[in-house]
C-alpha cells in the first residue's frame, strides 16, 4: 500500500511504529496498515509535495489552527478524516470551526467512523465512509465464572454528555451489598466539553486514573461493569471487558458493545431491562457464565486487530 500519513496529537515521534505491546484504537492501524505518524505541529516538515495520502485525526484541540491546515492540504492531496471521541463533540466548537469542518467533510475522500450510529449522524455532511472500529490484540484464555469478581465497576469517567447520574442511580437502585467503584473525572483545562465537577452519589467510591496494568487488573477483578452512557466513541472499554471475560452492560448503539455483549446491550434509557439484566448477573449462574464465554469468543472472532485492520486496508484502498 502507498505511504499513508496519519496526522494526530497522540504524542508519538514522527515515523512508523511497530512496537505496541497492546492495541487500543488507533495503535493497531498505525502498526499494521502501517501509518506514518506525524503531529500537526510538524506536518509541514514531513509533507512538502502534493498527491499524498493523509488521514487527519479530528477533533483534537486548538481546532481552528488544525482545521485550517486540513483545509489547505485537502485541495491537492487524498485526504481522509477520522472520528476521535464521541460523534457530537465537534458540535460544541465555534461557528467558524464548524463551518470549516463542514467544508472539509464535503471534500474529503471518506470519513472514518467507529459505529453505524455515528455514520448515520455524519451522512448529511459527507457521502463516503470507511469503518474504523476499535480492536484488540490480546485476551485471557478462559472465561470468568459466576463466583469471580469482588465489586461492580462503572469504567468511564462520567462527563456531562455521558449522563453519569443515570448510571449511578441505576446501579444504586439494584446493588445493595456489593461495593461499587467509578472512575473519577478531573476536568482538563481549556476543554469546553468537561463537566466542572466530579459526580458523587450514595456509597459509590471514586477512583483515580490507573496505569494500563492496573486498569486491566481492575476490570478483571470486577464481577461486571455498567457503561450505559448516552454517547460513546471507539469502544475500547467494551473490547477490554470482553477480552477479560468480564460482563459489561452497555449502550446497544455502540457496535463493539452490541457485538461482544448482545445479551447486555440496551438503549441508554431502557432502565427496566437494564435493571433486570443486572439482577440476572448477580443471581443467575448460567446466565453469567454464558455471557462471559460468549464475550470472549466474540472478541477473538470479530475484533482481533489483524482481522479488523486487514478489512480496513481493503476498504481504504478503494479510494486511493
Amino acid at each position: 500500500m502507498d505511504k499513508i500519513y496519519y496526522i494526530n496529537e497522540l504524542g508519538y515521534p514522527n515515523g512508523y511504529h511497530k512496537s505496541f505491546t497492546t492495541h487500543r484504537l488507533p495503535q493497531a492501524y498505525i502498526e499494521y496498515t502501517p501509518m506514518y505518524s506525524v503531529s500537526y505541529d510538524t506536518i509541514y516538515d514531513e509533507i512538502k509535495e502534493n498527491n499524498n495520502i493523509i488521514i487527519f485525526q479530528t477533533p483534537t484541540n486548538n481546532e481552528l489552527f488544525k482545521l485550517k491546515i486540513i483545509q489547505q492540504l485537502i485541495e491537492n492531496n487524498t485526504v481522509f478524516i477520522t472520528q476521535e471521541s464521541n460523534i457530537f463533540d465537534w458540535f460544541d466548537w465555534t461557528a467558524e470551526e464548524q463551518n470549516i469542518y463542514i467544508d472539509i467533510l464535503s471534500k474529503c475522500k471518506a470519513f472514518l467512523y467507529h459505529n453505524e450510529y455515528d455514520m448515520n449522524v455524519m451522512k448529511i455532511f459527507t457521502s463516503n465512509f470507511i469503518k474504523y472500529p476499535g480492536c484488540i490484540n490480546w485476551s485471557v484464555d478462559n472465561p470468568k465464572t459466576f463466583d469471580d469478581g469482588k465489586y461492580i465497576f462503572i469504567p468511564t469517567p462520567v462527563k456531562r454528555y455521558q449522563r453519569g447520574m443515570i448510571s449511578y442511580k441505576i446501579i444504586s437502585d439494584v446493588i445493595k451489598d456489593i461495593p461499587i467503584y467509578s472512575m473519577k473525572y478531573t476536568s482538563p483545562k481549556n476543554y469546553p466539553l468537561s463537566f466542572p465537577d466530579n459526580y458523587q452519589y450514595g456509597d459509590i467510591k471514586l477512583i483515580d486514573r490507573m496505569t494500563e496494568h492496573e486498569w486491566v487488573n481492575f476490570i478483571y477483578n470486577a464481577k461486571f461493569g455498567l457503561d450505559i452512557h448516552k454517547e460513546f466513541s471507539g469502544g475500547n472499554v467494551s473490547l477490554e471487558f470482553g477480552a477479560l471475560g468480564t460482563p459489561l452492560v452497555g449502550n446497544i448503539n455502540l457496535d463493539t458493545q452490541r457485538d461482544i455483549f448482545p445479551d447486555l446491550s440496551f438503549e441508554f434509557n431502557d432502565y427496566e431491562n437494564i435493571k433486570s439484566t443486572i439482577k440476572l448477573l448477580i443471581n443467575d449462574i448460567d446466565f453469567y457464565n454464558e455471557v462471559s464465554l460468549k464475550a470472549l469468543n466474540n472478541v477473538k472472532e470479530k475484533y482481533n486487530s489483524e482481522i479488523i485492520v486487514n478489512k480496513f486496508k481493503q476498504d481504504i484502498s478503494k479510494f486511493i
